[in-house]
């Protein structure tokens, strides 16, 4: 009965979008996006990305952050920030090429560039299929 119960929740929190959040989810630098993904639960549709962890302790839990313009970096320690800025400076360096399970990279005007939030421009570059 437990177990039922638990899985009906499962399934009502997977079928509500939050588009306000993102959810970060760790991985280990070079790992699999969908591995680091296989246990983690959202809806389809969500803004989910995948940054990677480079400390070799654990991987920090699947964390929901807001995903309004300016609010990211307030509501992530300074140390994961670190971490996804790390991150994005690796992509940059291998010229964008990244894991399959990425969404594709949107096209984007150098004008359209600089009028995105760094949450926008962070899902852009980070962001997983959903």
């Amino acid at each position: 009965m437990t177990r039922n119960l638990e899985l009906r929740i499962i399934k009502l929190e997977t079928r509500t979008a939050r588009p306000d959040e993102m959810l970060v989810v760790w991985r280990r630098p070079d790992g699999s996006v969908a591995e680091a993904l296989k246990d983690v639960t959202f809806a389809k549709g969500d803004k989910v990305i995948c940054a990677e962890w480079f400390d070799g302790d654990p991987l920090p839990p699947p964390r929901w952050h807001s995903a309004r313009p300016n609010q990211l970096r307030s509501t992530m320690d300074q140390r994961e920030h670190d971490h996804l800025e790390r991150t994005i400076d690796r992509i940059a360096e291998r010229s964008g090429k990244r894991d399959e399970s990425f969404a594709p990279f949107p096209r984007f005007t150098q004008g359209k560039t600089s009028e995105m939030s760094d949450e926008e421009l962070i899902y852009a570059l980070l962001g997983v299929r959903t």
